[in-house]
C-alpha cells in the first residue's frame, strides 16, 4: 500500500511539474520540491519501522549500539545526499549536484571514524592474543 502512495505522489508531481514548466517555471519548481518532500516523509516513515531490527541485531551480536547508530547515519547521509543531488541536477545545476555528492562522501568519511577506530582496536586485540 505504501508503494502505491509513493508512486502516486511521484507520478502526480512529475506530471504537474511537466505541465507547468513552460508556463510557470517557479510553480513547477515549488511543486517538485513539495512532491519530493512528501515522498521523503513517506520513505522515512517506512525506514523508522526498520530501525528496531538494527537494535535487535546489536543485542544479539554484542555490537555496541553506538556503532550501529553510525552505520544508520552513514546510510541516511548517503540517501539524503543522493536525493538532494538528484533534485538539484533536475533543475540544471549538475556542478552543484556533484559538489553535494563530494561533500556527502566527506561527511560519511568523518562520521565513519568511530568504526575505523573500533576496527583498529579489534585488530590490536587480536595481535596481542597471537
Amino acid at each position: 500500500m505504501e508503494l502505491i502512495r509513493i508512486l502516486g505522489v511521484g507520478l502526480v508531481t512529475a506530471v504537474a511539474a511537466l505541465l507547468l514548466r513552460s508556463s510557470k517555471p517557479e510553480l513547477s519548481f515549488a511543486i517538485t520540491i513539495a512532491g519530493s518532500v512528501i515522498i521523503l516523509i513517506f520513505a522515512l516513515e517506512l525506514a523508522a519501522d526498520t530501525f528496531g531490527i538494527f537494535a535487535e541485531l546489536g543485542e544479539r551480536t554484542g555490537i555496541d549500539n553506538e556503532l550501529i547508530k553510525v552505520v544508520i547515519k552513514i546510510v541516511a547521509i548517503g540517501y539524503l545526499v543522493e536525493f538532494a543531488a538528484g533534485i538539484v541536477e533536475d533543475f540544471g545545476s549538475k556542478s552543484i549536484a556533484d559538489k553535494l555528492v563530494f561533500a556527502g562522501k566527506v561527511i560519511i568519511f568523518s562520521v565513519s571514524l568511530p568504526i575505523l577506530r573500533a576496527m583498529v582496536s579489534l585488530i590490536g586485540t587480536f595481535l596481542e592474543l597471537v
